[in-house]
């Protein structure tokens, strides 16, 4: 014979137990019962957004983020394997959410979960989970909102409920920037006397200098990555003439791992998302300006997915 038992409400409580056969027979045994969403989360600031938590447990965010692709995360073990749901209720116009699967060295272990890759199995060595919250906006916006997230056991998303720990301190946070550094600098482009290239931080570039004639640097600022297949967006800080700008900007190719054939990346009026095959990405950063220069420079990729 067994018993089962199902909890409807997280809290302690105290399950009865007695015997049919036997009136004299009784058992009291405590009750733990778990939230069925399997995130934790918290107050936290960071990035010109706060995060406070609701009497209900949900987040309410406020302020405005400095920037694109940052925002709010937190940190947490994982609690379950298996196929996991995530769902959100009530999501604030601009702001993304999504959890991603940590190794011990905190790397990444397949996609990221999210709204659009909702149902997905947690894969083999997750240690511990990643859940933030960010802005999707070119220029973001003030936000005073609720939002309400949910991870759980299973392909089915059920109503929301409070997570079992509402106290974890969360920080601020911003995607990975994958952006391959250009090496073998200073370099000068183009003469008289020319552009000298220069990193004043790491994935920042400098430009200054100038040219009697256009510079005409187009493969001058080489760098590569291997990217695995996915979503993926440029940006840059400032971007010198705009992002449309074929005077100053970067280009890119992907060889993709299945012999398919170069395609083109991003460019000029295609920074924006596209999705890539699995393979190499070949950035040249290009200066074809004249006269004086001296602008600043930091590529950004940034995978979404």
């Amino acid at each position: 014979m067994g018993i089962s038992v199902t909890g409807v409400k997280p809290g302690n409580t105290t399950v009865t137990i007695n015997s049919k056969t036997s009136p004299n027979i009784s058992k009291r045994i405590p009750v733990t019962v778990k939230s069925r969403n399997l995130l934790a989360y918290g107050p936290a600031e960071g990035n010109g957004l706060t995060a406070t938590v609701n009497s209900d447990g949900s987040l309410h965010v406020t302020g405005t983020a400095t920037r694109q692709w940052r925002g709010l995360s937190w940190t947490f073990p994982c609690p379950v394997q298996g196929t996991v749901k995530f769902s959100v209720t009530g999501g604030i116009s601009g702001l993304v959410c999504n959890v991603k699967c940590l190794d011990a060295n905190d790397n990444q272990l397949g996609e990221q979960i999210n709204t659009n890759n909702s149902v997905m199995a947690i894969p083999a060595g997750t240690v511990s989970l990643f859940l933030n919250v960010i802005s999707a906006e070119t220029t973001p916006t003030a936000k005073d909102s609720d939002i309400r997230v949910q991870l759980e056991s299973g392909d089915t998303a059920h109503d929301w409920m409070k997570p079992d720990n509402t106290s974890l301190k969360g920080g601020g946070c911003e995607l990975a920037n994958l952006y391959p550094r250009v090496t073998g600098l200073p370099k000068t482009l183009g003469t008289d006397p020319g552009v000298v290239v220069t990193e004043p931080s790491p994935g920042t570039y400098r430009f200054k200098g100038s040219t009697t004639q256009k510079v005409d640097s187009w493969n001058n600022l080489p760098s590569s990555v291997h990217v695995d297949a996915g979503t993926y967006t440029m940006d840059a800080t400032d971007w010198p003439l705009g992002s449309d700008s074929w005077l100053f900007g970067l280009q890119a190719k992907l060889i993709p791992d299945d012999g398919s054939g170069q395609t083109d990346g991003f460019a000029p009026r295609s920074y924006g998302a596209r999705t890539l095959k699995a393979g190499t990405l070949t950035f040249n950063i290009f200066l074809n300006t004249t006269g004086e220069v001296d602008k600043t420079f930091t590529p950004r990729l940034y995978k979404l997915d």
